[in-house]
C-alpha cells in the first residue's frame, strides 16, 4: 500500500506537537513560520512559510493526498482583526488550494468555541448538527471555517472534515475543563480516523475524550469516522484546581479594536 502523503500545517504550535507522534504512518510535510521541535522536524519535510500567502500554499500541497490544517490564531479573547487573516483568509486559501492540486481529503481544526454558547445556557449535551452558537469571535472564526468548508464540499466534491477540538492538554487543568478535555491519544486517533474515514464527504464533529463529565456528544463521531475514545478525564478530577469555571466565554462585551487602530 501507498504510504498516505500528509501535510500539516501550524506544525510548530501546540496541537500539532501532541499530534505528532501519532502520524508515523505517513509522508508528513510540516508547515508553519517557524521551524518545529527537532524530534519532529528531522523526520519530515519541513517548509517555512504563511498558509495565508497563496503561492506558497499552492506549492506545499503539490502531490499531498490529505492536508491537516492546525494553523490558525487560538485565543477566545483575540479581536476580529487578529483573527481574520489566520482563521478566516487561510482557510479560504487552503481549501482552493487544495481544490486546485487534487487533494484528497482537509480536515479543519475548528473548536467546541463555535458552539460554546450552548453550554453556557446549560443545553447540553451538545448535538453537532445544531446550528453554530459561538461564545466569542474566536469561536465565531471557526463556525466561518466549517461553513466555507462545506460550500467547497458542495460545490468542489472536496472531502472536508472538521474537528472541534476541545482542550487539548496533557491532563485537564481544573474541574471546569474536565467535560471538554481532549486527551493527547484521543487526539491523536481522532485525527487519524479523519484522516482514514471512507465516504465522508463533509462533516462536523466533536473532538473530545470519553470523558464521564462530558456535554458534548460524539455519536456521529464514533459512528462515520470509527472514534474510539479511551481517556477519561475523570482518572484526573481529585488532583486538579478546584474551580468549576469552564474554558468557554460568558456573556459580555465583545473586544473590538478602536476605530483609529
Amino acid at each position: 500500500m501507498t504510504q498516505r502523503s500528509v501535510l500539516v500545517t501550524g506544525a510548530a504550535g501546540h496541537v500539532a506537537r501532541l499530534l505528532m507522534p501519532g502520524l508515523g504512518d505517513y509522508s508528513l510535510r510540516l508547515v508553519d513560520q517557524r521551524r518545529p521541535d527537532p524530534d519532529v522536524a528531522d523526520v519530515a519535510d519541513v517548509r517555512l512559510g504563511s498558509v495565508v500567502d497563496r503561492a506558497f500554499v499552492a506549492e506545499v500541497l503539490d502531490g499531498v493526498d490529505t492536508v491537516v490544517h492546525l494553523a490558525a490564531n487560538p485565543s477566545p479573547t483575540a479581536t476580529w482583526d487578529a483573527l481574520s487573516a489566520p482563521n478566516v483568509d487561510a482557510v479560504a486559501v487552503v481549501l482552493q488550494a487544495a481544490v486546485e492540486a487534487g487533494v484528497r481529503r482537509v480536515v479543519l481544526a475548528s473548536s467546541v468555541h463555535a458552539m460554546g454558547a450552548y453550554v453556557q445556557r446549560e443545553q447540553h449535551p451538545v448535538d453537532p448538527s445544531w446550528p453554530p452558537s459561538p461564545c466569542c469571535p474566536y469561536g465565531a472564526s471557526k463556525a466561518f471555517g466549517e461553513a466555507l468548508g462545506r460550500t467547497y464540499s458542495y460545490r468542489t466534491g472536496l472531502s472536508v472534515i472538521c474537528l472541534r477540538f476541545g482542550g487539548v492538554q496533557p491532563r485537564p487543568f481544573s474541574v471546569g475543563g474536565l467535560a471538554s478535555w481532549l486527551g493527547p491519544a484521543d487526539l491523536r486517533q481522532l485525527v487519524v480516523r479523519a484522516i482514514e474515514a471512507e465516504g465522508v464527504s463533509f462533516g462536523v464533529y466533536h473532538g473530545v475524550s470519553a470523558n464521564t463529565r462530558s456535554e458534548w456528544d460524539i455519536t456521529n463521531a464514533r459512528k462515520e469516522l470509527g472514534y474510539q475514545p479511551t481517556c477519561d478525564s475523570e482518572t484526573f478530577a481529585n488532583e486538579v484546581h478546584p474551580t468549576t469555571t469552564r474554558g468557554l466565554c460568558a456573556p459580555g462585551p465583545v473586544a473590538w479594536p478602536l476605530a483609529d487602530q
